[in-house]
This record gives structure tokens, C-alpha cells and sequence, in this order.
């Protein structure tokens, strides 16, 4: 079906509409294009549009990174750490036109995927404004601590600290 969005590897190409994406759908929380396109050159492999065509729709952001150490909001990273131990799902929007059918899902599967196979035993996020109950369907929890209740001040005061294990599923 032509119609039918499916998600491709992002490239620096795609920084604009993933930019514009962001910040029609997550508000004080969106990223820029300086952010988007540091995720993409430091881990592609984690990052994916939704493309409807040539049209972007959607888009999934992830990377490795330290467990319980998430990275400050719009701040760049520098380098991916070489002690990396989880997988980060940094970021994901939809157009809601784009929704339905476990696209999310399905993308957070592929990227999960692989980081399993890097080796990654668990992956992490932040879920802002509600989003909490939406993640626990995939299989996070919360694991805020109070000291991560600290750090996770600019993502809001209903920002929830949350991980999967990777191994076994």
C-alpha cells in the first residue's frame, strides 16, 4: 500500500524534518538540529525516520549510553563513552496521522534489536508528560531513584527514569 509509512535509517538529510518533528510534538522538550544530527554521526544504527513517501512522519532516536547517567536535555554528547553499558532510546515522535498498528512498537523492536546485538543488556529513557504508561506496555519500568529525580529536573516534574532488560526477552 502506498499509504502505508515504514521506517528507513535516518541520515543527515533527514536532521530538518526530524528537528521540525520534535518540536511539533514534544514542546519545551525538543531537540534541535545541532542535537539530531550528533545522534545520527555518533550512532546510526539507532536512529530511523518514518517516511511516507518522500514525506517524514515520524522518527526514532537512540544510542548507547550509561545506565542511570542519562544525558542532559539539549545537550550535545561529544562522543559516545567507551564504558557504555545500556541502550538509549533518546527520543521518538509520530504524526498522529502515522500512528497505529504498533509503529512505535515495531521500531523500538528493531532498535532493541540491536543493541542486543552489541552486547547491551539493558536499554533505558526518560518518559515525560505521561508517557510512562505507554513505555510500561513495552516493557520498562520505572527506576527512578531520587538522586535521578534530581538530574531529571529539566524534563519536567512528571519525568519517570525507566529501563528493560535485554537479555531473555
Amino acid at each position: 500500500m502506498p499509504d502505508q509509512p515504514l521506517w528507513r535509517p535516518a541520515f543527515l538529510a533527514d536532521v530538518a524534518d526530524i528537528a521540525r518533528l520534535s518540536k511539533a510534538h514534544l514542546g519545551p522538550y525538543a531537540e534541535g538540529d545541532a542535537i539530531f544530527a550528533e545522534r545520527i554521526r555518533l550512532a546510526p544504527e539507532g536512529c530511523f525516520v518514518l517516511a511516507r513517501g518522500p514525506a517524514i512522519v515520524g522518527y526514532f532516536c537512540s544510542h548507547p549510553w550509561m545506565r542511570k547517567k542519562p544525558p542532559a536535555l539539549h545537550e550535545m554528547l561529544g562522543e559516545i563513552p567507551a564504558a557504555s553499558d545500556c541502550w538509549y532510546v533518546h527520543d521518538v515522535a509520530v504524526d498522529a496521522d502515522a500512528r497505529g498498528g504498533g509503529v512505535v512498537a515495531n521500531i523500538c523492536a528493531r532498535a532493541l534489536d540491536v543493541a542486543r546485538s552489541k552486547g547491551f543488556r539493558t536499554a533505558m529513557l526518560i518518559a515525560v508528560s505521561g508517557a510512562d504508561s505507554y513505555w510500561k506496555k513495552l516493557g520498562f519500568i520505572d527506576a527512578t531513584t531520587e538522586a535521578l529525580r534530581l538530574k531529571l529536573k529539566d524534563y519536567g516534574d512528571d519525568a519517570v527514569y525507566m529501563e528493560r532488560a535485554l537479555s531473555g526477552d
